[in-house]
């Protein structure tokens, strides 16, 4: 039984989950029927192979322990035909892992009309959106290609951010990681705060929103065009649909907004951690000034520069200093307090995470069986909204995660089209 130590993000992630379930979700969606007792067998087959289960903590350590024959009590959910695939997972997305016996992993299926879904809702803090990848390969594998399953266990780190990003114990590291943390804490003096309509309720819903099919190609010559990259593209167009549709306070020397990003830290490690299980992500963010929302080709110049300088200056990486610090400010805060502390000293108005998935595996199962890749991202105290686009060939989607207590549900679909509607004034 290998034992890994809580990462920095991990502590910081546990903290978050006091205040509201810090859940994810990742969904295939296959053509054709379910078979039940299959998905059973194969789910249980790779937990096993994987070397996952329940999870023991012992202070800053954790392992995973098997089932030992408990497997029945923690299969696959059935949810019965009929439920909409969104009000699923935002009722999961709400309920706590409060159950020490349990996995921190809630597999489902839900038939549909000629496919089904089938995913996993996670306990955050265990892994990033790269591990539950590897989970839901495997799961698929061994239903459709059982001949190229893995059968050794995963890796589980047994170290830290220090050891990969040379920020703290290194003198220089630890002067950049400062300087970054103190540009940060400037940049978010100026921006706007959420004006809350019911307070700090941090219950959340799920949408998804599927592109036109074409547009991602189209978005990725725009981009080259505009010497700007597609996630640039992306995080122009939620500032802009977040200046219109987050409820912002307008006060004296705060005109601007911030719009945060999470960022996969694997690439920027001094040792290889691509087979690592865990929880591996760092932040960036852009401030947008009030002056920027004029033009939306200024808006996407400001965004393109500052995303450009922090990958330079080696940011992503730098929030691990951020994080301690969070995890050190969670210590004194009470977690019915968490959202009103971020709201006031780190109001950022809605957050991405994009992925590519034509590099992955999913590509070479794409468009069938595997029809669609769905990823869901949890909002945290810090953020209302948090957009995850996902491409898989030549199709891209929008599944948002918001608070309605901050964006309520009404207004959703007008949000989600004038976000590709902002995306289309960049293809001229």
């Amino acid at each position: 039984m290998a034992w890994s130590t809580l990462n920095v993000f991990q502590r910081l992630a546990r903290q978050w989950d006091a205040a509201h379930p810090y859940n994810a979700a990742q969904v295939l969606k296959i053509s054709g029927d379910p078979d039940l007792s299959a998905l059973h067998a194969t789910w249980h087959d790779t937990l096993h192979a994987l070397g996952l289960g329940r999870v023991r903590l012992d202070g800053r350590s954790f392992c995973y322990e098997s089932l030992n024959g408990q497997t029945h009590l923690y299969g696959i959910r059935a949810v019965p035909p009929g439920v909409s695939f969104e009000d699923c997972i935002s009722e999961e997305l709400n309920r706590r892992f409060d159950n020490p016996a349990e996995p921190p992993f809630r597999p489902f299926v839900l038939p549909a009309d000629g496919f089904h879904y089938l995913g996993v809702v996670y306990h955050h803090w265990v892994a990033d959106s790269v591990s539950i990848r590897t989970v839901l390969r495997e799961w698929f594998l061994r239903l459709f290609d059982p001949a190229k399953a893995r059968r050794s266990p995963l890796t589980l780190p047994d170290f830290g951010y220090r050891r990969f990003f040379d920020l703290i114990h290194q003198a220089s590291g630890l002067a950049h990681g400062v300087l970054t943390a103190a540009r940060w804490g400037a940049g978010l003096r100026q921006v706007r705060r959420i004006q809350y309509r019911c307070g700090t309720d941090l219950s959340v819903r799920f949408v998804v929103r599927a592109a036109p099919p074409g547009l991602i190609d189209t978005l990725h010559q725009a981009a080259r065009r505009h010497n700007a990259t597609l996630n640039d593209l992306f995080m122009a167009a939620i500032a802009r649909v977040s200046s219109r549709y987050v409820p912002l306070k307008n006060r004296p020397h705060r005109h601007g907004l911030a719009v945060g990003s999470i960022v996969d830290l694997r690439p920027y490690s001094d040792t290889d951690i691509a087979d690592a299980f865990g929880l591996f992500l760092g932040f960036t963010n852009v401030f947008c000034r009030a002056q920027d929302f004029r033009d939306p080709h200024l808006l996407l110049r400001s965004i393109a520069r500052q995303n450009t300088l922090q990958k330079r200056g080696g940011v992503p990486q730098a929030s691990a200093l951020r994080m301690l610090i969070g995890t050190i400010v969670g210590r004194l805060v009470p977690p019915h307090r968490m959202a009103h502390f971020y709201q006031k000293h780190c109001p950022m108005a809605a957050g991405i995470s994009n992925v590519n998935l034509n590099r992955s595996w999913a590509a070479d199962y794409h468009p069938a069986p595997l029809l669609d890749y769905i990823r869901v991202s949890p909002t945290g105290p810090m953020m209302p909204m948090v957009f995850a686009t996902t491409t898989l060939g030549r199709s891209f989607h929008v599944a948002l995660t918001y608070r309605p207590s901050v964006v309520p549900p009404h207004r959703i679909d007008a949000l989600s089209r004038e976000f590709l509607d902002a995306l289309a004034q960049y293809l001229d």
